[in-house]
């Protein structure tokens, strides 16, 4: 007899099927959850440039289909650093047949392959 099944006898309580898990059910959402994951061809990433050493991972998430909102807010007072890093995102973005533009002064986004940016704002003027 487990701790269980003697702390239920103990208190005075019986057993009763819904003490007792389905796991086929559980497997059957998991392999759900699975299967919507799936589906998803690319992730809206946000990330900041800091330093060189950003460069990397931006460009691997690049490479992995996504668009990505860069803040440059942390990196615009170091203008090699800019300069840099923005030739080599948009080397990987021309490689995968992307696009990159700058939203304001403080954003860069990047977008994957088949995704164009439209320079024109929608609105207001």
């Amino acid at each position: 007899m487990g701790l269980k099944e003697g702390l239920g006898r103990f208190l005075g309580r019986k057993e009763e099927e819904e003490d007792y898990l389905d796991l086929d059910l559980d497997i059957e959402e998991y392999e759900e959850e699975l299967e919507d994951k799936e589906e998803v061809k690319m992730y809206v990433k946000t990330a900041e440039l800091t330093g060189l050493y950003d460069i990397p991972e931006l460009k691997k998430e690049i490479y992995a289909g996504n668009l990505l909102i860069l803040d440059i807010s942390l990196a615009k007072h170091d203008k090699v650093l800019i300069e840099k890093a923005i030739k080599d995102l948009k080397l990987a973005t021309l490689d995968v047949g992307g696009d990159i533009a700058g939203i304001g002064e403080d954003q860069v986004i990047v977008a994957p392959g088949g995704v164009r940016i439209d320079r024109e704002k929608v609105g207001g003027k």
